[in-house]
């Protein structure tokens, strides 16, 4: 009678602590997802990306002052006690550099967001958004989709794409670093949340600020210190005709040569072919000097020294005719391209940027997506010809600007240009800043030892599909159930061997 007692008594403490450690394993290890308050519901329809930035903020790896958002593209101000003060505008590459690179802080925070990414998704799989970015990915690179998300997905960045925004950035430096990068002026904060911040608005200013553009510095006038051959070195020849040169384009037989104020008279312009090829107009044999730079580092001081060589050309047939190259005139000099669009490409870090530039560069006609807004009556996109190829005799140089809403930026330009000095028809075409590069960004904030690879249990519960609460519910109440059925056993065969 006292061992029926006893074996109930060995059973009922079995089921009590099977309860107690499902409760545990259930509070330890939450059916949902342990998530704050989503940086104020910023990251709420991302869940994973949620997940991996609260933990790194918590654990200090990133420290979050502020959250924007930059017309669709997420930023993260980060804290970090950094001097920024002298970086000037070398954004790029100083202040946020982009996780494709290969450096021990970068991997380091890379792979402590990577390792909490995996972890999310082998926890809450159901949680995970479903794109059609990996579905696609599913039908023909991986064979499932969490392979296309956590492998595809994480190859190049440290967080999967977003469900909702373009891309994420963070940047260090707090209210200093974000003055530092292209188009904070309209960025609207978003985290804490506040009534101020910019308003976002979609009409086109009357006026702009530029008194903080520097408009000293810019790009000189000159032929190049180091020469590296044709075409370049003409500079050597004739620097009038050099200097006078916007762009070389080649299609054919025919060389292109785009030139601000060409001559007109047959003199002038035969020279002005001579200096660009010396053997244009010779039959047979053309020997002729070609000037390039040689450098070289003597106890670590680089020297440039000018090689004139000696170049034969032995030419069977008659002469090139004189059309084989076709000077075309144009209006703007590349030294005043080049220091306009330097000018713009500075004014995307002013406080006046309030219509979204993000840069500005020399370009071509030949550039530019079929949503480019071109801003000008004078210029179009270069021709095609019937293979699909661009008409050489088309493409001219231009200056091309990128960033938020083109239209917006297009309609504003011919009040914004003339504040900077630069013609209205300077500026060719505005295009919109590609943002679906699913490369995120970030500065060095704090070196860090983590293992990113999963660890077996949750490995298992991914390979056999069981959410990893439930795998570790069954497996705990399972040893206790174990446990018990063997104390039970125990006493049975105790009963059984016991004398009488």
């Amino acid at each position: 009678m006292r061992e029926r007692i006893l074996r109930h008594k060995v059973g009922v403490a079995t089921i009590v602590a099977a309860i107690v450690v499902g409760l545990l394993t259930i509070y330890a290890v939450p059916l949902n997802p342990p998530l704050g308050d989503c940086f104020g519901g910023v990251l709420s329809k991302d869940p994973l990306h949620c997940y991996a930035l609260e933990q790194a903020h918590r654990q200090g790896v990133i420290d979050v002052q502020t959250v924007y958002d930059a017309d669709g593209m997420l930023y993260f101000s980060l804290r970090q006690d950094e001097d920024v003060a002298d970086r000037g505008n070398d954004t790029d590459e100083v202040l946020y550099f982009s996780l494709r690179r290969d450096t021990d802080v970068a991997d380091n925070i890379r792979d402590f967001i990577k390792a909490k990414s995996s972890e999310f998704y082998d926890r809450w799989p159901d949680e995970v958004p479903d794109l059609s970015f990996y579905r696609k990915c599913e039908e023909g690179l991986r064979p499932t989709y969490r392979e296309c998300y956590l492998e595809v997905g994480l190859s190049y960045a440290a967080l999967p794409k977003s469900a909702v925004y373009d891309d994420i950035r963070f940047h260090t430096g707090g209210e200093t670093g974000r003055r530092l990068l292209p188009g904070w002026a309209t960025w609207r904060q978003v985290w804490p949340a506040t009534a101020s911040g910019a308003s976002g608005s979609s009409e086109t200013p009357t006026t702009f600020d530029v008194s903080d553009v520097d408009m000293t510095n810019l790009p000189a006038d000159a032929c190049p210190e180091v020469l590296y051959g044709d075409p370049i070195d003409f500079c050597s020849r004739d620097q009038d005709v050099a200097l006078s040169v916007v762009g070389v384009e080649f299609g054919g037989e025919k060389m292109y040569v785009q030139v601000k104020d060409p001559p007109e008279d047959a003199a002038g312009i035969h020279h002005f072919r001579k200096v660009i090829d010396p053997c244009y107009d010779v039959a047979g044999r053309c020997v002729y000097m070609a000037t390039t730079t040689v450098t070289r580092i003597v106890d670590g001081v680089e020297t440039h020294t000018a090689t004139s060589t000696e170049v034969t050309i032995d030419n069977d047939g008659p002469p090139p005719p004189a059309d084989s190259i076709v000077l075309i005139s144009v209006k703007y000099s590349w030294e005043e391209l080049a220091r306009w669009a330097e000018i713009l490409d500075r004014f995307a870090t002013s406080r006046g940027n309030t219509i979204g530039i993000m840069r500005a560069m020399l370009g071509k006609n030949s550039w530019g997506s079929t949503t480019a807004v071109w801003t000008t009556d004078n210029l179009r996109r270069a021709s095609k010809d019937s293979f699909a190829h661009y008409d050489p005799s088309s493409i001219r140089k231009t200056i091309a600007v990128l960033g938020f809403d083109a239209q917006r930026i297009a309609v504003a330009l011919p009040t914004l240009l003339p504040l900077l000095g630069i013609p209205v028809d300077a500026v060719g075409f505005v295009d919109t800043e590609w943002r679906g590069s699913n490369v995120y960004a970030v500065h060095d904030v704090l070196a860090l030892d983590v293992d990113t690879s999963p660890s077996p249990p949750v490995r298992f519960a991914s390979t056999v599909g069981v959410p990893l609460p439930l795998l570790l519910l069954a497996r705990n109440v399972g040893v206790v159930l174990v446990v018990g059925g063997a104390v039970a056993l125990g006493l049975r065969l105790r009963r059984r061997l016991a004398p009488g």
